[in-house]
């Protein structure tokens, strides 16, 4: 601890003790004014408690504030003179891998295609079933179930 540290130390210590005294001083002047008024039968009681604010309650919290305060900052430094100092990492530069070099070559080849003959429409033919009379149109040169009983449907033609 520096001389300036302990200095500040030993100031902010008389700064609380004459802040509790004066609480004391405070106390007692209070209990006077209050038997020296109610005795008197004064009724100018406000100035009263106005003089006892700003010569006594005032200053004792004052005192006692910036005592702790003086204090507190204090023990904030030493604790952060005590704690290692984090040295940073050294920072690696990662070279990227080499590129290669690619050959591209485009080869168009030109097909002449005939175009596909268009497809031939299926001949349906209406075919009656011998099971339920019912009707159905059937591919010709193909068979198919009824609808409605199951029965097999074939289409001559």
């Amino acid at each position: 601890m520096t001389k300036g540290l302990k200095a500040m130390r030993f100031f902010s210590h008389i700064l609380t003790t004459l802040g509790v005294l004066l609480a004391f001083a405070s106390l007692l002047f209070t209990v006077v004014v209050g038997l020296i008024t109610s005795e008197s039968g004064s009724s100018d009681l406000s100035t009263s408690i106005w003089a006892l604010v700003f010569m006594f309650y005032l200053p004792t919290f004052l005192l006692l504030f910036f005592g702790h305060r003086i204090r507190r900052n204090l023990r904030l430094k030493l604790e952060a003179a005590s704690q290692p100092v984090q040295q940073p990492r050294p920072v690696q530069v990662i070279q990227p891998p080499p590129q290669q070099r690619v050959e591209t070559r485009t080869v168009i080849n030109v097909v002449e295609s005939k175009p596909a003959p268009a497809p031939k429409k299926a001949v349906s033919v209406s075919v009656e079933c011998k099971g339920c009379g019912a009707r159905k149109a059937v591919i010709a040169g193909e068979s198919s179930p009824c609808d409605y009983c199951g029965s097999p449907l074939t289409a001559r033609g």
